[in-house]
């Protein structure tokens, strides 16, 4: 019996920031019904996306404008246990789904809205994406390592988003153990803002002064000569020498063991110190084999490293055996894609097992299953469909995917 079974989560969220958290809890046991507009969520269009966030989801294709999509959506409400979105504020109160909206139809729900840039000050009113807020938080001043005369440097799709979304997800599943211990509901907030301070969390301020953290270099290889990328005769090899014993280890396996005495690199803030005499010196040493053949070197000598790998676009880790063996790896077929392979399970239970179930919905594949949950005759279903209410695939919606 999955960890969240029985627990009904409400997804009116689009794009990443909001589908992301329902489809981990979704992940977790939750039953999660994903409502969107009959023309289906807009990131359906950036493909890889949105399969990204949508897995083992149902899916009803809902205009939640029209009266009677209201009234549909009100009846999803009133039997959640969390209702969550990420729509900017004020949008979700005129459509009638607000918190107040959803309190009046169910009093003890769960009801959790990740916002832009949070909850009130001048900005709270905006929405935005994600690379707003790897730039506001500073990441990508950091990353770029633009103290070291660098430009900014963009990271990646939706990291901001995704983090946004864990928060959410902690969020929601605090405020549902709450409800479960005093019976009374709540409204929750997280933020993009909130997720890009997840990434900042090293800043910290002592008396008002900022605490010296660590900082990429100029060629943006890492943050010290032991805790960096250094090339190789075929490529790159990542080290992370933290430890004294590491540090002697990685000496010897280098064939440089007498840097291990050499007062300038004796402990790790003169290492840190002598950042640029250390790193010309092993930076050669490097370059005098090839990158597996270090990563075995340092194996066997205790020494942290990985060779970094081209991912294939996801074919060569998620056709890993070792991945698969832990459960990293969810496949399942898509009606429409064939046989498809994601990331798997992100946490692992002893007796409470959280297995992702399926694979990304069709836009309202189980709009007629859902409205048949909810006490609608064949009729009616028939009828809403036939007044663009809600929508569900077929031969004349060649387009819904």
């Amino acid at each position: 019996m999955p960890a969240l079974e029985d627990v009904l989560v409400v997804d009116f969220g689009q794009y990443l920031a909001g589908p992301f958290g329902p489809m981990i809890m979704g992940d977790l046991g939750a039953r999660v019904i994903k409502v969107e507009p009959v023309t289906g969520d807009g990131m359906r269009l950036a493909g890889k996306p949105f399969f990204g966030c949508q897995r083992g989801k149902q899916a009803i294709a809902l205009d939640v404008k029209h009266p009677l999509g209201l009234e549909i959506a009100l009846e999803l409400i009133q039997r959640a246990d969390v209702v969550h979105h990420n729509m900017t504020a004020g949008v979700a109160n005129r459509l009638g789904i607000g918190y107040e909206d959803s309190k009046r139809v169910n009093p003890d729900v769960v009801y959790c809205n990740t916002w832009a840039y949070g909850l009130e000050g001048p900005l709270a009113h905006f929405g935005g994406l994600d690379p707003l807020y790897q730039a506001s938080a500073g990441l990508e001043y950091e990353l770029g390592a633009v103290h070291t005369g660098n430009d900014p440097l963009y990271y990646r799709f939706g990291m901001c988003d995704a983090a946004n979304a864990m928060l959410s997800v902690v969020g929601s599943l605090a405020a549902l153990y709450h409800q479960r211990v005093t019976g009374e509901g709540q409204e929750l907030w997280t933020s993009l803002m909130d997720g890009g301070a997840v990434f900042a969390s090293d800043a910290l301020l002592v008396n008002g002064e900022a605490v010296e953290r660590p900082r990429m270099d100029h060629g943006l290889h890492g943050t010290s000569a032991c805790y960096r990328l250094y090339e190789t005769q075929d490529g790159w090899i990542q080290i992370a020498a933290v430890k004294e014993t590491e540090w002697i280890a990685l000496c010897a396996a280098l064939g440089v063991a007498e840097l291990a005495d050499d007062a300038r690199f004796a402990v790790a803030a003169l290492r840190r110190e002598n950042r640029d005499a250390l790193e010309a010196l092993l930076a050669p040493r490097f370059l005098t084999r090839a990158s597996m053949s270090w990563s075995h070197a340092l194996d066997d000598a205790g020494v942290p490293n990985e060779v970094p790998l081209d991912s294939l676009g996801g074919d060569l880790v998620l056709n890993d055996a070792d991945n698969v063996a832990l459960g990293m790896v969810a496949e399942y077929e898509h009606p429409m894609m064939g046989l498809m392979r994601q990331f798997g399970e992100l946490v692992q239970f002893s007796d409470t097992p959280a297995t992702p179930s399926s694979p990304p919905p069709l836009v309202g594949e189980h709009t007629r299953e859902i409205l048949e949950w909810l006490g609608k005759d064949p009729a009616t279903i028939d009828a809403l469909r036939a007044e663009n209410v809600v929508n569900w695939p077929g031969d004349e919606y060649p387009w819904v995917v």
